[in-house]
């Protein structure tokens, strides 16, 4: 057993349903949250592919790809 699953296991010993029921619904929403994100990098990758650019040169291009990255991380 690695040493995250010993130490999630002696931490769930201590547990109430309570508890376990707070737990699943916070995973939920985290896996929910990143499903969303993921969705969301997917229709700008696509949107990328249906736009046809044209770049008239390589640095038109890498102009373009970092005004893109910098929009992503706003």
């Amino acid at each position: 057993m690695s040493a995250m699953a010993k130490k999630l296991d002696q931490m769930m010993q201590v547990l109430t349903d309570e508890d376990y029921l707070a737990a699943i619904k916070y995973v939920e929403f985290l896996a929910e949250m990143r499903k969303n994100a993921t969705k969301k990098t997917i229709r700008e990758i696509q949107g990328l592919f249906k736009d046809d650019k044209g770049w008239s040169s390589e640095e038109e291009m890498l102009a373009d790809m970092a005004e893109f990255r910098r929009n992503r991380s706003a």
